[in-house]
């Protein structure tokens, strides 16, 4: 019976360890300007609910640096997340830091004080999932 026991939990714990995500989608800064980015369903970025500012400043890319963004759910859960798009692309928008720290995240979107990458899956294949800000 202890025997039991022991096998479920190391078989709770190994499955436990199993999240799977995406991490393909690699955005480089290439403008000499600090920036935080988000991907919409849209083309036309929502209002956030909860007003994320900080998330995005927390979270920012500086100057020649690059981030890996990650997707939740399945090693192929950017191509997932494109397919739910309302236009079936990668909807990659991207906010300037200092105007950030000003107005905030929902005054910008509001103002479209931004800039979007609209980029299908093809596109992204043949770039080897890299986005070059500029």
């Amino acid at each position: 019976m202890e025997l039991k026991i022991l096998y479920g939990l190391i078989f709770t714990i190994i499955l436990s360890g199993c999240d799977y995500y995406d991490e393909r989608l690699q955005v480089e800064n290439k403008s000499p300007n600090e920036v935080a980015v988000e991907i919409f369903l849209d083309s036309v970025p929502t209002l956030s609910e909860l007003n994320k500012t900080e998330y995005y400043i927390q979270n920012s890319i500086e100057p020649d640096e690059s981030k890996r963004l990650m997707e939740m759910g399945s090693t192929r859960g950017w191509s997932f997340r494109i397919k739910k798009s309302n236009n079936d692309r990668l909807n990659l928008f991207v906010f300037q830091v200092d105007s950030l720290k000003i107005y905030g995240v929902d005054s910008l979107i509001s103002m479209g004080v931004y800039d979007k990458y609209i980029l299908s899956e093809m596109y992204l294949n043949e770039e080897n999932w890299i986005v070059v800000i500029e």
